[in-house]
């Protein structure tokens, strides 16, 4: 289930960026709220902000770092049951493949939503930087706010599992350590009960 949700949520980025090509072009703009929100298609070639964009290696080190990123929380997804890390976890992984394969298909990220607020203008972004900046801001609150989630992430996945094995190992250590002293308890004698053949 949780892959066809993360398929859905790429197909969908992949469209929008695809209709945007299509209808705006990369030197048009639609105005929707004037003064506020406009549809404007630009390619960034960094990250955030334009992070890196000004570096001819930027873009392999960021398809890279975004493959080794995709790949870890995918096995963190498999590992964990908790519904809202998976929630969580699968709207930021969705998000990281949009703009992955804008990097591997045109070498830049295709971002086509612009917003004003007075004399700011916001840096330009897509449904792929939407998906993962609500993914982190959900994680980061549910971890500040709710304990409970973060011990049930923790519990689910790779790193509680190896936890629990720890604790399953000091266990059964300690019950054999219970079971040996109590056959070295004397008896009401004051001897040690042992067997004589």
């Amino acid at each position: 289930m949780e892959t066809v949700i993360i398929l859905i949520l790429v197909a969908l980025d992949q469209w929008t960026k695809g209709l945007a090509e299509r209808l705006i072009g990369e030197t048009g703009r639609v105005s929707v709220i004037p003064h506020f929100f406009e549809l404007r298609l630009t390619y960034n070639k960094g990250a955030a902000w334009s992070f890196l964009s000004d570096h001819s290696w930027g873009i392999v080190f960021l398809s890279i770092v975004s493959i080794f990123v995709i790949v870890s929380l995918l096995h963190v997804l498999k590992h964990t049951t908790a519904k809202r890390a998976r929630f969580v976890l699968m709207l930021i992984i969705s998000g990281s493949v949009g703009n992955l394969i804008d990097r591997l298909r045109v070498g830049a990220v295709a971002d086509f939503l612009s917003f004003t607020f007075g004399d700011y203008a916001f840096p330009t972004f897509n449904v792929a930087d939407s998906l993962i900046t609500v993914g982190t801001v959900l994680l980061v609150l549910f971890i500040i706010f709710d304990r409970s989630f973060l011990n049930a992430f923790l519990d689910n996945n790779l790193f509680g599992r190896r936890r629990k094995n720890i604790e399953g190992n000091k266990s059964e250590r300690s019950n054999d350590q219970s079971e040996h002293d109590a056959q070295n308890v004397p008896d009401a004698s004051g001897s040690r009960d042992t067997t004589v053949d």
